[in-house]
Order: structure tokens, then C-alpha cells, then sequence
């Protein structure tokens, strides 16, 4: 991929659907942010709330609107705005989480200084749909992600960003995925590079009723699980350090899908 010096350096992109209540909010962190070299591409999967009406509000060059006329989901949506962006490295947020004004500042220092590294991620708190504080997520030293990171999904998908030209190197797209998308991107994305943690809390992920983990089958999402795991002991991700705790997670999620298939 080619950059021309004009080209923002991030790709800042957000799906929606239905989020009118909560889009706002990612839109202005967005905004907000101290670092100022970015782009702003959102898909619109064919909201049927006032989601339409709020994005046409803002008339900025920085950022572009994809209004799509049929629902396609949150897979293909956010590989169609990929296909989309111009800058060096990709950020995500989803639409109803925000960012901490220094998220892309710090983020795009590691990448930076870093050229081993391929994915930063950053530590967060669960917020409630009114923004009340519930709790933050738990301190990890970057000893203990590279261990768990392969048995279980450590990344909140709105904290992540990563190097654009990986979407060339590794597929994004897999049809055996609908929830765990982000995760199985991120563990290729594992296999061939390093992952930093910034333990810094630079993302607020939202916990309301109409999210995908509550629409979804269980089952459906156990059975994509047990893939990711299958995935990275494939690829050698499992090793002595983490062995028991791949153990203990793989017997965990087959009991559990086993009495998601027999109660239905």
C-alpha cells in the first residue's frame, strides 16, 4: 500500500447499527483526541433508528460516511471500511464505546518506535449506557497477555490498532466467524508479530442490552471458541507456560457447549 504525504497517518473506523443512542459519544473522542494526523471512515449498516440523521450532521473533509442501503453485519461492514482506508495504521471503535483523548497518541508512538510490534491494545473500564462508571478491567504486565492471549480474548476490539498492511498479509475475512472475528485477526496477527498492552485505561466499553453477546446464540459463540483455541494450538501458541490454562479453558468451553447443545 502506497501513502502520499496528504494521507492521515490513522484510519480511525467505526461500524454502526442502531447505536443513534451512543454514536456521539465516539464520534467527539474521535474529535477529542490529541493527536490530530487521522481520518474518520463510518459505515452505516443500514440503521434503522436516527443514526443517519445524527452522522449528517457532521460535515468534516476528515471524515467520510458509508451509508449502506441493506444490512450486510458487523464482519462484513468492517472489512468493507478496510477496504476503505488511507492511513499507515487502523484503529478501531466500536459505536457505542469511546477513547480517552490520548488513545491514538500512544498508540501510534509504539507502532512507531516499535517495528516488531503489529497490534497495540490499551487497557479499559465498563461503563453503563447512562456513561456510569462499573468497573475496570484487570492490570496485565505484558508477560502476562503473551501468556493468556492465546487461551482467551484479552482485547477489547475498540482499543485496538494495527498496521494496515496486514489486512494485505493475513485474511480478514472467515466465514466460520460472526462474533469472534476480531479475536481470530488478532492472533494472526499474534503469530507473525508482537502485540503490545498498554496498561493505561484509553478505552470505555459500553455494557447495554442491545449488544451482539446478547443477540447471539451461546452456542454459536462457544463453537467459535473452541476454534480459536484449536487455532492457536495449530499454531504453536500454546506452549509450557500456558499448556494448563489452555487445558483448563478448552474442558470448560466443550462442557459448556456440550449443555448448550443438549438444553437448546
Amino acid at each position: 500500500m502506497f501513502f502520499l504525504k496528504t494521507s492521515p497517518k490513522v484510519s480511525v473506523v467505526i461500524v454502526c447499527y442502531n447505536h443513534a443512542e451512543y454514536i456521539e459519544f465516539a464520534i467527539k473522542s474521535i474529535l477529542n483526541q490529541t493527536y490530530k494526523n487521522w481520518e474518520l471512515v463510518i459505515v452505516n449498516d443500514n440503521s434503522q433508528d436516527s443514526t443517519k440523521e445524527i452522522l449528517n450532521k457532521y460535515k468534516s473533509k476528515k471524515i467520510r460516511i458509508i451509508n449502506l442501503k441493506k444490512n450486510i453485519g458487523p464482519y462484513k461492514a468492517t472489512n468493507l471500511a478496510f477496504r476503505k482506508v488511507k492511513g499507515k495504521y487502523i484503529a478501531i471503535l466500536d459505536a457505542d464505546d469511546y477513547s480517552h483523548p490520548k488513545r491514538i497518541s500512544s498508540q501510534v508512538q509504539e507502532l512507531e518506535n516499535h517495528s516488531e510490534i503489529g497490534l497495540v491494545l490499551t487497557n479499559y473500564k465498563l461503563i453503563d449506557k447512562n456513561n456510569k462508571f462499573i468497573k475496570s478491567n484487570r492490570f496485565l504486565t505484558q508477560k502476562d497477555f503473551n501468556k493468556k492471549f492465546p487461551c482467551e480474548n484479552l482485547a477489547c476490539n475498540s482499543s485496538a490498532m494495527f498496521r494496515s498492511k496486514l489486512i494485505q498479509e493475513l485474511e480478514f475475512y472467515n466465514k466460520d466467524f460472526f462474533y469472534m472475528y476480531d479475536y481470530n485477526f488478532y492472533l494472526k496477527i499474534f503469530v507473525i508479530s508482537k502485540i503490545k498492552i498498554i496498561n493505561k485505561f484509553y478505552t470505555f466499553h459500553r455494557i447495554h442490552d442491545n449488544q451482539r453477546t446478547n443477540v447471539i446464540k451461546k452456542k454459536k459463540i462457544l463453537k467459535e471458541y473452541l476454534l480459536m483455541l484449536k487455532f492457536s494450538m495449530r499454531h504453536q501458541l500454546i506452549n509450557l507456560n500456558n499448556s494448563c490454562l489452555f487445558l483448563k479453558i478448552f474442558l470448560i468451553i466443550c462442557i459448556k457447549y456440550f449443555f448448550a447443545i443438549i438444553i437448546k
